[in-house]
């Protein structure tokens, strides 16, 4: 099924011929529809995606809490009066990040993903903002291919790891501390330009069942460790203390206190951080993330 499209005004309406009949695409504020209509769009738009996507309400809700999405500049991508594709915009002073984009399957060509984003820039461009930021699937080739055609560029490449049951014993103690604490920490001693995902700002968003831990100068923030599979969604060490592999002690003591689980990491962290998982047996995924970025 092949579409074909001409813009007839930049900033509000795409015309397509779709079984030859001629169709107009408009952007529409996401704050205007219900929770529920948005997460199964979303679940709908990442359909036969390379990761299974499956977005309820609560998990969106997480997301827009987290993330700082902000819905009245998210856009939902309406064929005449259907939806057919979403785009969630976060928003950080003067950078906007493209949290997830996805467009239905019938709808995946004929330059309709290059019309929205560049509506998207063009509506960051008047909020104000400096830059935009997204993370792509490296994999996803079309995905990767269409950022870099309208002026994306890598920064650096994304990388996860998985380790399924780690026998591990530790005679140190953890100290649990708010999350919070670990969000400043984080915002001061972090890497200035981490992923917006392992910032200390996403991270203040962060609330129980997470969890928090702290080993000397070694911090770190896991997901409900009551599950079977629990997340690290954040590793800390002060520059003080680099260099001594005080990671490694502060995962091998986490295993040793939450055992017989599924540790995950996801693809947000920077290549050159895999280090810190490597050391303590942890295996790379296959799928990994190219970090990007558009000066606006």
């Amino acid at each position: 099924m092949k579409i074909k499209g001409d813009i007839v005004n930049k900033n509000v309406t795409f015309l397509i011929r779709y079984n030859e009949r001629v169709m107009s695409l408009t952007l529409t504020p996401a704050s205007t529809f219900p929770i529920s209509t948005l997460a199964d769009l979303m679940t709908r738009s990442f359909e036969g995606y390379l990761v299974p996507v499956t977005i309820t309400e609560a998990v969106l809700h997480t997301m827009l809490r987290r993330d700082g999405v902000d819905l009245t500049s998210s856009r939902v991508l309406m064929k005449d009066d259907q939806p057919i594709g979403l785009a969630l915009i976060a928003r950080r002073g003067w950078t906007s990040r493209l949290a997830a984009m996805g467009i239905t399957t019938d709808f995946r060509s004929g330059g309709v993903g290059t019309w929205a984003m560049e509506q998207l820039i063009e509506e960051a461009k008047a909020r104000g903002e400096k830059e935009m930021i997204l993370e792509v699937i490296e994999q996803n080739t079309a995905g990767v291919k269409l950022y870099e055609k309208i002026g994306f560029k890598k920064v650096r490449r994304l990388v996860g790891y998985k380790l399924e049951n780690p026998q591990s014993e530790s005679a140190h103690l953890l100290e649990e501390i708010d999350i919070r604490d670990l969000a400043r920490q984080v915002t001061y001693h972090g890497l200035k330009d981490l992923p917006w995902q392992l910032s200390g700002t996403t991270i203040m968003q962060h609330t129980p069942p997470s969890r928090a831990f702290r080993l000397n100068d070694a911090y770190c923030l896991i997901s409900n460790p009551d599950g079977t599979d629990v997340a690290i969604s954040s590793v800390l060490v002060k520059a003080r203390s680099r260099g001594a592999g005080l990671s490694g002690v502060l995962l091998r003591t986490l295993f040793a206190k939450f055992p017989n689980k599924v540790w995950h990491v996801s693809p947000i962290y920077p290549e050159e951080m895999g280090f810190i998982f490597e050391q303590v047996g942890m295996v790379r995924e296959a799928l990994s993330q190219w970090q990007m970025t558009r000066a606006l």
